[in-house]
């Protein structure tokens, strides 16, 4: 996923002459590996389709045994869930960097090794809330709404973005999303918008892989919103992936791999205060 945004933005400098070199030959390698990189082994992506559950009439012998179950499952959700303390942690210090503007290059390296202790003691000891295999149940119902990327893991391509870039996924109905980078202080480009169709995979294979197609790619240049740029025509129709492997509704967690097959991690946040999402 990284490296498609940074593929996006080489993009946009290139259409508007701006110097690449200003970011360093590795930020020029990612668009090149991202180019040339087609996710061939993706083979099977069915349309997600709602589950449709069915309440049967419980026989009488077996209220009494099934009043135990329910006082033992009482009890047990009494018991602290595993790595409660860290999974409150990253939740209240990703819901402060979003709320502050604080972007994950933006982090010492100290409080990434700290967020990033915490991201893998939950990920280790907390499955994930939501059954990755249904997040495509209701039309992907639960992914509807804004989501920013607060956090990507140290062997991630993220710093080869600039420092004052926002990732945000904004899913929408109908399978549609829109796939955004903005700039606070960048020159000139205030925005890159892929508007992108997506489908979720509920198969034993890759439960809750994300797929999505670019169909429209415009930016915001000089304060000309929705400007088209004919460079990205190139990538219509092109797919990307967020692979999921941890879902509660408001911590969105992707796992991916760099071009030498390190393992990384990104963490997107859900804006809970966002309204405009579906505009």
């Amino acid at each position: 996923m990284i490296n498609r945004i940074v593929q996006l933005v080489l993009l946009a400098f290139l259409v508007l002459g701006w110097d690449t070199t200003t970011f360093g030959p590795k930020f020029v390698s990612s668009f090149i590996i991202s180019t040339s990189s087609s996710n061939h082994h993706r083979h099977h992506y069915p349309t997600p389709s709602s589950s449709q559950s069915t309440t049967a009439s419980r026989p009488t012998h077996t209220l009494r045994l099934y009043a135990t179950n329910k006082n033992r499952k009482k009890k047990a959700s009494n018991t602290p869930q595993p790595a409660q303390f860290e999974y409150q942690e990253l939740r209240a210090q990703f819901t402060t960097m979003l709320n502050q503007k604080i972007r994950p290059k933006m982090l010492s390296i100290e409080k990434r090794n700290e967020l990033e202790t915490y991201l893998t003691k939950v990920l280790l000891n907390r499955p994930s809330p939501i059954q990755l295999k249904s997040l495509g149940d209701d039309s992907a119902r639960v992914l509807y709404g804004q989501w920013t990327l607060v956090f990507s893991s140290e062997a991630a391509t993220l710093g080869d973005l600039p420092r004052d870039a926002t990732v945000q996924l904004i899913m929408k109905e109908d399978y549609k999303c829109d796939y955004k980078l903005t700039f606070e202080k960048t020159l000139g480009l205030k925005s890159i918008t892929a508007k992108s169709t997506y489908m979720i995979d509920s198969s034993p294979l890759n439960p809750g892989l994300v797929t999505f197609i670019y169909q429209d790619i415009t930016t915001d240049v000089f304060g000309f919103k929705n400007f088209p740029v004919g460079t990205f025509g190139l990538l219509k129709g092109r797919a990307n992936y967020v692979e999921s492997i941890w879902f509660d509704g408001v911590i969105w967690i992707e796992r991916g791999y760099n071009p030498d097959g390190v393992e990384f991690f990104n963490v997107y946040l859900k804006d809970e205060d966002d309204d405009n999402w579906q505009k």
